[in-house]
């Protein structure tokens, strides 16, 4: 086999088991550079080294900081602890001097089968993300390498029956999961639980924080372009599609938790069991109050310890720097909170990255509120319990905590941002371009072959997916353990913008979509302050619009925001391996088919779309506009369309800047002039602007979007 496909293999190797020892495949070699050298690979067939290797062991003494997460244990990307032990390995695997030296140092006992398996995972995927000399290679989905942080405990032992009792493939069933299994109905919260706990959307949350590090120095990664601005956004469109799921569900939209001596009421108990290590995640009753954490550092956790004055401290300096316009640096420096960098400025600061203003005065306010409220059922560790899921970015969004967390920290940008000045209509205008009218059409599909379908209106239900169990299990087995999960799905649909050009030369111009409710759960109708928070980004292309009229058609499933559901590591291996780099890192062939990806970051696409509601439908405000792409353009690098571009509006282009002048959310990024209350008020003078009611429809069948594997 070529060197590309022994490395694509070699990946997924890595990737298998990555609890027990490590055992290369048959086929699969692993030859250890000569700066490493094993202590004994007699008995392990596959594991090669060379004549020339040092006999004196491993020689990288920062492993010994790696290590101080122990294995088995669960692992922290919030924890500054636990974030440098990852980092250094990371930087460890960048630093070897080929991709083939990286794969063969990360098969080594003393890093795979020594260093915690969460930082190998952390560490392996975000090494070969940033490196351009593995841009071809692909990671295997997060939910297939560590099952247990996605379903509940029952299913490893499901899987461990299915083994043992040897049945053919063709007749063993899927394992089934319950799409409501973390609590009943009676529990309110639990009606969106198809939200919280979905693969696609808890997979793009990990695959963020991998690509945009919160502590790496320049030696690890350079400073993302708009990083901080990033965060926001990111987050904030989390927050509006999880109130669209909350008001399609007759729930009142998720409040603010800033008030850290209120009781949390919220109970979450996970079910979830790190099966590789037999840890759980500890659940959370309802009425705890946050503690003070002092969490020593006993070995088996490394310790943490920290006041909720702490916190109150950071969030005061924070607010006092909205107010006054700028931020301090350590060395005294004036940074101006502008309406071009104030919000990149502000998130650096608030999440508290390797790149904030000054961490010391201005703290680590998001990160540690995640370990205060992973942590509040056992503040000391008296009891020797774990943490729960909002340690983990993997798992963090199960917690309904989480959104209120998350509504608390992006209060703090919305104050920032009702300090800037509202846009004029002169900005929100442009000229020679008119929207006349805009739709959505369902398209047809074999499940909906009708030619004429009514317009305006989209149709949601479930969809069944399989994926593979038994690449992450503690367990070995020849045979395939498949899941079947439940998760929501919309019917594709296609967007028709009809365009008037009236000026004598061909436009470029920037489509900007988004969705917002247009009541609230009793039926109430939303201001337009109040609806600009829950507009949701579906979509942003550019196109050629000719002088006079122009029919604008785009589908849904090229949208700029979502990747599809990934690949399972069966497909992965079945599919072309991997494919040659040009200079610069940049894949020469990548296919066309969106399915796949190679960053992995990107909102899933099977929730475009919120769920809606039963016959007649939900209705939401579909907002269309038009602004010119000469004005918005970035300036990246010509192969830059081809490399990680799938979800840049969420997640940027790797290594490129993020690819639109205009602040992430325009025009909906910052409160309107006092005197205009409605979004119609706010578009009268903007002939480039159209909006129309759809509705949202949930039937509750399944809809066979993709082919099932």
């Amino acid at each position: 086999m070529s060197d590309l496909e022994l490395q694509q293999r070699q990946v997924f190797n890595l990737f298998e088991r990555v609890s027990q020892p490590f055992s290369p495949k048959p086929n699969i070699t692993f030859e250890f550079p000569n700066f490493v050298s094993p202590t004994d690979l007699s008995s392990k067939p596959g594991l090669a080294t060379p004549a020339s290797a040092p006999t004196d062991g491993l020689n990288i003494p920062e492993l010994d900081l790696v290590k101080t997460i122990p294995r088995g244990r669960l692992f922290s990307n919030f924890h500054p602890g636990h974030r440098v032990a990852a980092y250094t390995l990371v930087k460890i695997f960048k630093d070897a001097p080929t991709v083939a030296d990286m794969l063969n140092l990360a098969a080594h006992p003393d890093v795979h089968d020594a260093v915690n398996e969460h930082i190998f995972v952390y560490a392996l995927s975000a090494a070969l993300i940033q490196r351009k000399d593995a841009r071809s290679l692909r990671l295997p989905p997060i939910y297939e390498i560590f099952p247990g942080k996605f379903f509940e405990t029952k299913v490893r032992s499901e899987a461990q029956i299915n083994v043992q009792q040897k049945k053919e493939p063709a007749t063993q069933e899927p394992i089934i999961i319950d799409k409501n299994f973390a609590a009943t109905n009676r529990v309110v919260e639990n009606k969106v639980s198809y939200f919280r706990e979905d693969l696609g959307i808890n997979s793009h949350h990990w695959h963020w924080h991998l690509i945009f590090p919160v502590e790496a120095t320049g030696e690890i990664i350079n400073p993302p372009d708009r990083r901080g601005e990033l965060f926001y956004y990111m987050h904030q469109q989390i927050l509006a599609r999880y109130d669209a799921e909350r008001i399609a569900n007759g729930l009142a939209r998720v409040t603010s938790y800033h008030d850290w001596d209120e009781p949390i009421m919220e109970a979450y108990f996970p079910k979830l069991t790190n099966a590789n290590g037999a840890i759980h995640w500890a659940s959370r009753p309802a009425g705890l109050v946050l503690k003070d954490i002092n969490i020593p550092d006993e070995g088996v956790e490394l310790g943490i310890e920290f006041q909720i004055n702490n916190l109150e401290l950071w969030r005061t300096r924070i607010l006092h720097a909205i107010h006054k316009g700028s931020v301090a640096k350590a060395n005294g420096e004036i940074i101006y909170l502008d309406e071009t960098t104030g919000t990149n400025t502000l998130g650096e600061l608030i999440e508290a990255s390797q790149w904030s203003a000054d961490k010391l005065f201005y703290g680590d306010l998001h990160n540690f509120g995640h370990i205060a409220v992973c942590y509040i059922h056992d503040p000391d560790r008296s009891h020797s319990e774990n943490m729960g899921v909002m340690g983990d970015s993997v798992t963090a969004m199960r917690d309904p905590i989480f959104y209120r967390w998350h509504k608390f920290i992006d209060s703090l940008f919305q104050q920032f941002k009702a300090t800037l000045n509202p846009y004029t209509a002169q900005q929100l205008t442009l000229e020679g371009i008119t929207v006349n009218n805009v739709e959505v059409r369902r398209n047809a599909t074999s499940d909906n072959p009708r030619s004429n379908p009514p317009k305006n209106l989209i149709i949601t239900g479930w969809q069944e997916s399989i994926v593979e169990l038994d690449r992450g299990l503690d367990f070995s087995s020849l045979r395939p353990v498949q899941a079947r999960v439940t998760h929501l799905q919309h019917e594709d649909f296609s967007y028709r913008i009809q365009v008037t050009n009236s000026t004598k030369t061909t436009q470029e111009i920037v489509f900007r979509i988004f969705l917002a409710p247009i009541a609230d759960e009793a039926g109430r109708p939303f201001s337009f302050r109040e609806q600009r928070l829950l507009m949701i980004e579906l979509d942003k292309f550019v196109v050629r619009v000719t002088p006079g009229a122009n029919m604008v058609k785009r589908k849904s499933d090229d949208s700029s925001v979502t990747i599809p559901f990934e690949r399972t590591f069966r497909d992965l291996e079945a599919a072309v391996p991997a494919t040659p780099l040009a200079p610069g890192g940049v894949p020469t062939d990548l296919p066309t088919d969106r399915m796949t990806n190679f960053c992995g970051c990107g909102w899933p696409d099977h929730f475009l779309v919120p769920r809606g509601a039963p016959n007649p439908g939900m209705p939401f405000t579909l907002f269309v506009m038009a602004t010119s792409w000469k004005e918005d353009r970035v300036v990246n690098g010509e192969d830059s369309k081809k490399l990680c571009r799938n979800a840049a509006s969420y997640c940027g282009i790797l290594d490129e800047k993020y690819p639109d002048k205009r602040p992430m959310g325009f025009p909906f990024d910052r409160p309107p002039d006092k005197m205009i209350t409605t979004l119609a008020k706010f578009i009268e003078k903007s002939p480039n602007i159209k909006t129309t009611e759809i509705r949202i429809q949930f039937e509750d069948r399944i809809i066979r979007r993709f082919p099932q594997q």
